[in-house]
């Protein structure tokens, strides 16, 4: 579990750091602060420096090329958008987590042996973009990897587009393959009951939950108490299913970390304590720790009223305020949460 998360010329941040985090953490800012790029790091960090994981991170945020919506531009990953040599970021943690650098070289400073994880020297091939620069990343001692990109930044494809990302970090999102990976987790350790449990949140008559094969989101389906058919997932609105990715995320993760963008999107503010309950808890019991980020007071709110009902999480908990004009983030420990909340104190 991370401490401490370090970053250095990794997207806005020049140098920033996150000190005293808790098993379940959540980033609060303005817009633009750099939540969702703390969440990237640590996706990207505890990932070993997955290069599927870094092309999913920058996809999510559209930052493609202008003329196809199919190559990624890796400049916006280093400060300053430079995809230059010389440009490099280095992301760190606790003591036990490895450093992982992303360094920019010349083309003629990289070592065959490492581009495309060991495969071909790709930018042999006449139907490859020209390469101008090799992207290494490193993880300590480990073999580093180097990744091919043209001088506009744009990736060159290679065989480590096919290379699948550490299942023990999940960044939620609503996709219907990755809620159907997390469902197979889920059944593998047989939390189908918890998970039904859980959804209660919202659903009090639920009584089962069934993802069918191929299709689209319309094949989640939703069975209730005294209903005859199942009832598509769709039909109960945003705030259910993002529920149902939280819950799936949570129980099918063991020993890992989640990182929720904007948690409580689709979510009314009088379920929050249930939902933070369910995400504290459960966080306990499989050993996971938890990244989360939000804009909205009723969020905090929901926090503090669980702490202060149950104080016996507060030590699982911490707020982390995030302000690039800082070096480091404010952390508001647990058992303070509920004090902020009572005092009407903006953390925001």
């Amino acid at each position: 579990m991370l401490k401490a998360l370090n970053l250095r010329q990794y997207r806005g941040f020049e140098s920033y750091q996150l000190a005293d985090l808790a098993r379940v953490n959540l980033l609060v800012g303005g817009n633009n602060a750099g939540k969702t790029s703390i969440l990237e790091a640590v996706e990207l960090l505890l990932s070993g420096g997955s290069p599927s994981v870094l092309v999913e991170s920058v996809k999510r945020r559209g930052e493609f090329s202008k003329d196809s919506a199919s190559d990624v531009d890796i400049s916006h990953v280093f400060r300053g958008h430079q995809c230059t040599p010389g440009a490099c970021f280095d992301l760190s943690g606790s003591r036990n987590c490895p450093r992982l650098r992303g360094e920019i070289l010349a083309l003629e400073h990289v070592d065959k042996k490492e581009v495309s994880v060991g495969r071909h020297w790709m930018y042999d091939s006449d139907e490859a973009p020209e390469a101008g620069f090799g992207l290494r990343l490193s993880l300590d001692e480990q073999p580093s990897v180097v990744l091919l990109v043209a001088e506009n930044g744009l990736l060159i494809h290679g065989p480590w587009m096919r290379s699948q990302a550490n299942g023990q970090v999940h960044f939620l999102n609503l996709n219907l393959s990755s809620m159907q990976s997390a469902w197979n987790a889920v059944l593998a350790k047989k939390g189908e009951a918890e998970l039904v449990e859980a959804m209660r949140i919202l659903i009090p008559e639920i009584d089962s939950i069934q993802f069918l094969v191929g299709g689209r989101r319309e094949n989640i389906l939703v069975g209730e108490e005294g209903v005859q058919v199942r009832v598509p997932m769709g039909s109960y609105g945003d705030g259910v299913q993002r529920l149902l990715a939280i819950s799936l995320a949570l129980v099918g993760t063991k020993n890992g970390c989640i990182l929720i963008d904007e948690i409580d999107t689709g979510l009314h503010w009088t379920v929050m304590q249930d939902v933070w309950r369910l995400v504290v808890e459960t966080a306990q019991r499989y050993d996971v720790q938890v990244f989360a980020t939000t804009h909205s007071y009723d969020c905090i709110r929901g926090l503090g009223s669980l702490i202060q009902s149950r104080p016996d999480l507060s030590e699982s908990v911490a707020i982390q305020k995030v302000h690039r004009s800082l070096e480091k983030s404010v952390c508001i420990p647990g058992e303070d949460i509920p004090i902020v909340v009572e005092q009407d104190i903006e953390v925001r």
